[in-house]
């Protein structure tokens, strides 16, 4: 019988959104499929976390974007999956099942291409044991959707504040970085009814070939991440820390996680299924 991951240290605990976490560490959307995928590695435990949150969902099947999806750059990488899933209905009545909510929180990642489309994924996922949802409005790699959405704040409200009337649960917003006022974005966004930020999502980016001097990514543009945008992440963090902090609106910082001087895991995970517990760990002593 595999040994029983221990619980980070008490001293990680935490409210966030009205939910009791036991660390600050969560795992963003994509990271880790839907929440199962790194259980099967020798070493790795969701108790280690605070909370996953699950791939992005659609309310039907979506197959995504063609090849190539992924390619290394400088201190990081680019990716267009497209938003690849089973849809919300197979992820509710099949996915959900299977984990166990007694690890760690749960956190379901609502998409969509029309305002009703984000709102029936919600109310799909509000008659679910999901702990909290985080609208993505941001991805910067699917071509309908997503882009309009998350760069026009007022369209990023419109979607808050619809998905806002179908639940109780908490709502958090992931924010984009490609787009000119995070700032006024996130404002809009708490005051139709998000309960806390995610920021940031990825930045807009390409890669070409020089041999075929075409683009390597088969949708052209996908999103960066890793190391490299760390500095970015920060600077967009605490222009929405200066909207949110007077509404007590927390946030998630994300982007560029590499080591345990960071205050969330993102894209590190990727390459080190060890870091959440090394983070964990580093951050009580």
């Amino acid at each position: 019988m595999a040994a029983i991951a221990p619980r980070p240290h008490p001293s990680l605990a935490l409210e966030f959104c009205g939910l009791r976490l036991a660390s600050p560490i969560v795992l963003l959307s994509g990271c880790v499929g839907f929440g199962e995928e790194y259980t099967r590695v020798e070493g790795f435990s969701n108790r280690e976390v605070g909370a996953i949150v699950l791939k992005g969902t659609t309310l039907k099947p979506r197959l995504g974007n063609p090849l190539h999806r992924v390619t290394e750059t400088p201190m990081g990488m680019i990716n267009a999956i497209g938003l690849q899933n089973p849809g919300v209905d197979h992820v509710v009545k099949n996915i959900l099942p299977t984990l166990d909510f007694g690890e760690t929180r749960f956190i379901a990642n609502v998409c969509g291409s029309t305002i009703d489309e984000y709102v029936e994924v919600t109310r799909r996922f509000d008659d679910s044991p999901i702990d909290a949802m985080e609208i993505n409005i941001s991805c910067p790699n699917v071509k309908e959707g997503g882009v309009q959405f998350g760069n026009y704040p007022e369209m990023s409200a419109r979607v808050v504040a619809a998905c806002r009337k179908v639940t109780k649960k908490p709502l958090i917003t992931k924010l984009s970085p490609n787009q000119t006022d995070i700032g006024e974005n996130a404002r809009l966004c708490i005051e139709a009814g998000s309960d806390g930020l995610a920021v940031i999502n990825t930045i807009s980016g390409m890669a070409v070939d020089l041999k075929t001097r075409r683009p390597v990514i088969g949708n052209v543009q996908g999103g960066v991440s890793g190391p490299a945008i760390k500095p970015i992440a920060l600077l967009k963090v605490r222009q929405v820390y200066e909207v949110a902090k007077p509404h007590r609106v927390p946030i998630i910082g994300q982007g560029g996680i590499a080591c345990a001087r960071s205050a969330a895991v993102s894209e590190g995970q990727r390459w080190n299924y060890q870091l959440p517990a090394r983070c964990g760990h580093e951050i009580s002593r």
